[in-house]
């Protein structure tokens, strides 16, 4: 009887230090805004002008056709995976386990890139820090991970206060705009409307504008990956991936525009348009107000990786395609050893020095979990062995959305660097070659078990 009170005990703790809806939604907004929301707008003006508002708004219908498939197929699932969970749940065990791998060692060159990213902008607030920033990234790395060995609360404290903290300039920029649209209309910072870069024809244009945006959005993908860590995460998930990225868009809409109503053209000169833009607002102090967000922003996305990218390799051990060790947990149910494995890869890339371009690559990988995921949506609603139905479905049947949402993907993949999608091929040779070799093995323990 004592330990039946002792183990429903346990459960309340860990219920209790699992994320919240409103938390869910907070760590998908850290999940997708990092340093983007403070640098794209330059490299949106510079080709559409103005117009380029209309592009984001049309890229963001298109991002929310991927969120949508999301939102449905996590209905099914309470534990940690993401698209590997669905992809293998549709498609078997081999489109899985590719899924899988993929996303793993993409999410972990990403925190790679986050955490040289994040000392990069500690060494400008602090430039006596300039000479050690590689250093200082292995010790952000070392820290977080340590703070994650420490449980799932010790790390949801810290993502919602990073990302509360990372709002708060965010808000005060979006509600100081209000005031000063109407100074950008009369200064004619919105005339003419299309700017259309001379070197570029309008489709060129749109498509590198759509391709900026995009790029902007990834990150929406990684809430359901811990969806394990999440409560009533069937119900919670679904509608945490469309609040936090409705939030979202909402937010780079009206900075954008604010951006624009103070620069005009000017913003092409600026390396930190979203500071500039708050200086010229509220006065020098603006400048360093968006600054100092920024590296709380980039912060954020780093806790943020810390949790999802162990939980991301624990999640494949525990179905049962990598080594079980993979998923061993510590009393305070955090992955040690995929925490271990993760932290160390991640550290190794950054002395690869070749970081920033496997980064770029990360983009493109991403696609490996977004098709996959979205094609999942027709094949798991016409399964009637799946435990539950979701909570959400996609609106206009089975196949309308999804189909849209690959097609979007497809155009995305199109418009990247052919060397790039080359590489993703090859990441999908290198997994299943690594998938048949783990099963040769198992074959073989099994006959000589037999």
């Amino acid at each position: 009887m004592e330990k039946d009170l002792k183990d429903v005990n346990l459960v309340e703790v860990g219920e209790e230090a699992k994320f919240s809806f409103p938390q869910a939604i907070l760590y998908g907004i850290n999940a997708v805004i990092g340093s983007g929301i403070f640098l794209i707008q330059t490299g949106l003006y510079k080709d559409l002008g103005p117009a380029s508002l209309v592009a984001m708004a049309g890229v963001m219908v298109l991002v929310f056709l991927l969120a949508l498939c999301f939102a449905e197929v996590s209905g099914y699932f309470d534990k940690n995976g993401g698209a590997y969970q669905y992809s293998k749940a549709a498609f078997g065990d081999f489109v899985g386990f590719n899924v899988g791998i993929l996303g793993w060692f993409v999410t972990t060159v990403a925190w790679s890139a986050m955490a040289a990213g994040l000392s990069r902008l500690i060494s400008i607030q602090i430039p006596s820090l300039a000479p050690h920033q590689t250093i200082l990234s292995v010790v952000i790395i070392i820290l977080l991970s340590l703070m994650n060995v420490a449980g799932i609360k010790t790390s949801k404290i810290f993502t919602v206060v990073a990302t509360v903290a990372k709002l708060v300039p965010i808000v005060a920029f979006s509600f100081m705009t209000f005031f000063f649209i109407k100074h950008g209309v009369d200064q004619g910072h919105f005339t003419p409307f299309l700017q259309l870069n001379p070197d570029m024809t309008l489709g060129k244009a749109l498509s590198a504008t759509a391709v900026t945006v995009f790029y902007a959005f990834i990150g929406f993908e990684t809430l359901p990956i811990i969806a394990g860590e999440m409560r009533d995460a069937k119900k919670n998930v679904p509608r945490a991936i469309i609040s936090s990225i409705s939030i979202v868009s909402l937010f780079y809409i009206i900075i954008t525009t604010g951006v624009i109503a103070m620069l005009g053209q000017r913003i092409l000169a600026t390396d930190a348009p979203v500071q500039d833009a708050f200086r010229e607002m509220v006065g020098p102090i603006g400048f360093s107000i968006i600054n100092i967000g920024a590296i709380i922003s980039v912060a954020g996305l780093n806790m943020g990786e810390s949790i999802m990218i162990p939980r991301f390799g624990a999640a494949i051990a525990e179905e049962g395609q990598l080594p079980a060790v993979i998923a061993q947990q510590n009393d305070k149910g955090a992955p040690i050893v995929a925490i271990a494995i993760s932290s160390i890869v991640t550290i190794a890339l950054l002395f690869s020095g070749s970081f920033e371009t496997l980064a770029n690559l990360s983009v493109v990988f991403r696609f490996g979990q977004y098709i996959p995921a979205a094609l999942a949506v027709p094949f798991l609603r016409k399964r009637k062995d799946m435990p539950n139905k979701p909570a959400f479905k996609v609106p206009g049947g089975p196949w309308l959305i999804p189909t849209l949402a690959v097609i979007v993907s497809l155009v995305m993949l199109f418009m990247a660097e052919a060397k790039n999608v080359v590489y993703l091929v090859i990441g999908v040779v290198v997994a299943s070659v690594i998938y048949f070799l783990l099963n040769l093995n198992k074959s073989k323990n099994t006959s000589k078990a037999q």
